[in-house]
């Protein structure tokens, strides 16, 4: 029912060898529209420049201070596209050969930074397992304490944040409260505590199982964040506080947003929330205007048509993005603002963060709507097991009405062999009853826009109005997740305690265990320090990472430590063969956990046995699944554009620009279309605060209606950013 989903490329590529694959081919074709579309550029700059529309005024309103450091900086890009334009005009009327690394140099001549300042920028960097670049900000963990007592949850229901507690921490230690929310979360509880109290873990407990979190994670570690997103681990920081966020095990910080026009100053960095859903932030002051100019002239030469990843691609490119790339190369420019994205984002390493990304929009071209995270690799290799699940559920409420003693209460409509009582054999009746009671609750809640699935809700309406048989298997090997809102719809119209049904947590998966433990060891190999051996360390042999050759050291350990016959005894005959022909395959080990979770088992021990004991690793009970992703995109806006060139939110209700119309690209209407200011930024996130994949930060890039766009992406990830590219098989 829905079209094959496009994955596009918007990745990194770690070397110029990489950049060169990452950007594929055809760029001798492709030069001539490139070098026309620069000398378009500076002839537009050389004409009087239109009067920006009046949304686009309202825009600069969500910070631009002065109109006159505004336009001193126009003043500084303006000669770049002027030696442009004339060595355009050298190359098309002269014959004179097309240099790209003397236009701009001519280019930088005209710019704020000297040639030296350029060189210095852009300079080869070293291996960054030598540098700070993975340096890791590790958690501080709270502990439990036995003596502690249950805190006392004073607000039954959750609250806003801006109704109880916003700006009134002074209130709230005068009356013994202090408010606690999950991660990212606006609405959270007041719980009365005093310092003296102390007990954080057991307040921390209290809270996030207030909040709906799940207490079979809580093991895995709980920690405190003040609303700056700084971690605070001591009583009197609570104190000091009064409004602390939750994160569970290795949650990574989202910023809150509080609601929309809410602003907070970060360093010298102002984040203005724009929208709550999906969560968009305008940035100002993050970058200036000479390093605009200098991402434009270190990438433009390099710009390549964007690829795509799909099926449909078969050169490698789409029509949904005809947009032009180029990746920077790494310099201590591109790690400064690694660095500098990791600590805006309150990443916990700036290796978490990409390369900047310089991206070019000429008039007409877009970028159609897409998410940022990738999902074309299923790490998990298992199919969508909601279709056991609902079969499961329906033969135990089936059961459970049967064996009521009292019915009293008990809906008509539920008794057996009644339109509401469970039939997994009934594909029909049924189905109709329990998902027409689903749809009514999903229309009340607005349940399709909110999980960005309206064309399922339509085809459930659709198929329920037309009676049509096997609905809810169709439905749930595409949208599993669905199942526990059905359940719930079913228990809300049933109205008996006795039928609450609790579904059955599945094993945990190898993989997951697998990339947790990676996870892991990172942090323990930073806490450690110098005391780690030396082949352990981040510039060691074994330093533990994502990438599919560490699987490989991994599964060589294991044949090291154990004979045929040791493996026959602890994996099966089948499989000890299996890892001994696959010891040098990709994704060995994950291959191998994702059946077998005894092979990462193996895999761990081995590994810690040559790191030593201070490397034990407690295999959690529970854990939430957790793969390398993206996590929180910054879209830099290096140039104003007169018209057009907005990033738009579909999924967003909240509106800057209204009325926009722009050819070939429909969905600029609809949401959320944040119009392109110079030196601002658009932060958002690719999951939510619970660091799941999230369908609402569906967004795309409106084509410039005059002239031309440039913006950079600094894409950042749940993982090492490198590590995790080469994971997903993009090399890295």
């Amino acid at each position: 029912m829905k079209a094959k989903k496009i994955q596009f490329l918007t990745r990194m590529a770690t070397s110029t060898t990489d950049a060169g694959v990452t950007q594929r081919k055809g760029k001798a074709a492709e030069d001539a529209p490139a070098k026309e579309a620069t000398a378009k550029e500076a002839k537009a700059d050389e004409a009087e420049q239109p009067k920006l529309p009046g949304k686009i005024q309202q825009r600069k309103e969500l910070g631009l201070k002065s109109s006159g450091a505004k336009f001193s900086l126009r003043l500084v890009f303006i000669p770049i596209l002027i030696a442009m334009a004339v060595a355009f005009w050298k190359i098309k009327f002269q014959g004179v050969k097309f240099n790209p690394r003397v236009l701009l140099n001519a280019a930088q001549e005209s710019t704020e930074y000297t040639e030296q300042e350029y060189a210095d920028w852009f300079k080869p960097v070293g291996n960054k397992y030598e540098s700070d670049i993975v340096h890791i900000t590790t958690r501080k963990l709270l502990t439990p304490d036995t003596t502690c007592g249950q805190p006392k949850v004073l607000t039954p229901e959750p609250v806003h944040i801006v109704d109880v507690a916003l700006d009134r921490a002074d209130q709230l230690r005068a009356e013994g409260k202090v408010f606690l929310a999950l991660n990212g979360r606006d609405d959270g509880v007041l719980i009365q505590w005093q310092p003296s109290d102390n007990c954080l873990h057991e307040l921390a407990t209290a809270a996030a199982t207030a909040l709906g979190s799940d207490p079979d994670f809580f093991p895995n570690g709980m920690r405190f964040y003040n609303g700056m997103g700084e971690a605070i681990s001591t009583a009197a920081e609570v104190d000091q506080e009064r409004i602390v966020y939750i994160l569970v095990d290795f949650q990574i910080w989202v910023w809150p947003g509080i609601q929309v026009g809410h602003t907070r100053t970060v360093g010298d960095v102002k984040l203005k929330t724009i929208s709550l859903k999906p969560l968009v932030f305008d940035v100002e002051g993050f970058f200036d205007g000479k390093e605009a100019e200098a991402i434009i002239a270190e990438g433009l030469a390099n710009l390549e048509r964007s690829p795509v990843d799909s099926p449909d691609a078969k050169d490698g490119y789409h029509s949904d993005r005809t947009s032009y790339t180029a990746f920077l190369d790494d310099t201590e420019f591109t790690r400064d603002f690694r660095r500098r994205t990791a600590s805006l984002a309150r990443l916990p390493s700036p290796s978490l963060a990409e390369r900047l990304q310089l991206v070019r929009y000429e008039a007409g071209q877009f970028f159609r709507k897409h998410e940022d995270y990738f999902d074309s690799k299923d790490f998990l290799g298992k199919k969508n097991a909601a279709v056991a699940d609902y079969r499961a559920w329906c033969a135990w409420a089936a059961a459970a009405i049967d064996g009521l003693r009292d019915s009293t209460g008990l809906p008509d409509a539920f008794a057996a062999g009644r339109a509401m009582y469970p039939n997994v054999e009934d594909t029909l009746a049924w189905q109709h009853a329990v998902l027409g009671a689903f749809l009514e609750d999903a229309a009340a809640s607005n349940f399709f826009a909110d999980h960005a699935d309206v064309e399922w809700g339509d085809w459930i309406t659709e198929n329920v109005g037309n009676k049509a048989g096997g609905i809810m298997e169709i439905l749930l090997e595409s949208r599993g997740y669905m199942l526990p809102h059905i359940i719930a719809a079913w228990e809300k119209r049933a109205g008996l305690p006795q039928l609450h049904y609790t579904m059955p947590k599945p094993p945990v998966s190898g993989v997951s265990h697998y990339f947790r433990w990676i996870r892991w060891a990172k942090e323990r190999v930073q806490d450690l320090g110098a005391a780690v051996p030396v082949d352990m360390q981040p510039t060691g042999t074994y330093y533990p990472t994502y990438r599919t050759h560490f699987e490989k050291k991994l599964v060589a350990f294991v044949l090291e430590d154990h004979s045929p016959d040791e493996l026959d005894a602890l994996l099966g005959k089948e499989w000890a063969e299996w890892l001994a022909a696959n010891k040098d395959a990709e994704n060995v080990v994950i291959d191998g956990a994702r059946a077998l979770p005894k092979i990462f088992e193996l895999a761990m021990r081995a590994w810690t046995k040559r790191a030593g004991p201070d490397f034990e690793y407690t295999i959690p009970t529970q854990l939430r699944h957790f793969e390398p992703n993206r996590f929180v995109t910054l879209f830099l806006y290096l140039n104003d554009v007169a018209e057009g060139g907005e990033t738009v939110f579909p999924y967003s209700k909240e509106r800057l620009v209204t009325d926009i119309k722009r050819e070939g690209m429909s969905e600029c209407s609809e949401g959320l279309a944040v119009p392109p200011l110079k030196l601002h930024a658009s932060l958002f996130y690719a999951q939510t605060p619970d660091n799941h994949l999230d369908p609402m930060s569906l967004h795309g890039g409106c084509p410039p209606a005059q002239g031309i766009k440039f913006g950079a992406n600094s894409f950042t990830w749940n993982a090492d950013a490198d590590e995790g590219s080469q994971a997903w098989g993009f090399g890295g």
